[in-house]
């Protein structure tokens, strides 16, 4: 099969999922990601809830995929530049 279930803990709390074989890495290392980014802010900032820590972890996370989408667009962009000045040639 395909897909297969997985155990991803992230925080206090154990999920078990349903994932393609081919993303379970992704999963893992996503969670990963969290953990330590949770533990990083929670270090940080002192005496804040669990909710608080992980809004903070949404926002970085968030954050982070906005900039790169923004870099894929200008990054397409300067392709679909440097091809029309290729085909004028």
């Amino acid at each position: 099969s395909q897909t297969f279930s997985i155990q991803i803990t992230v925080g206090s709390k154990t999920f078990s999922l349903v994932v393609n074989r081919e993303e379970e890495i992704i999963y893992r290392e996503a969670a990963k990601m969290i953990n330590q980014k949770l533990q990083q802010y929670s270090n940080s900032y002192l005496n804040k809830g669990k909710e608080d820590y992980l809004t903070m972890v949404l926002l970085d996370i968030a954050v982070k995929l906005v900039g790169e989408k923004e870099m894929d667009n200008t990054l397409d962009d300067m392709v679909r530049r440097i091809d029309n000045v290729l085909e004028n040639k």
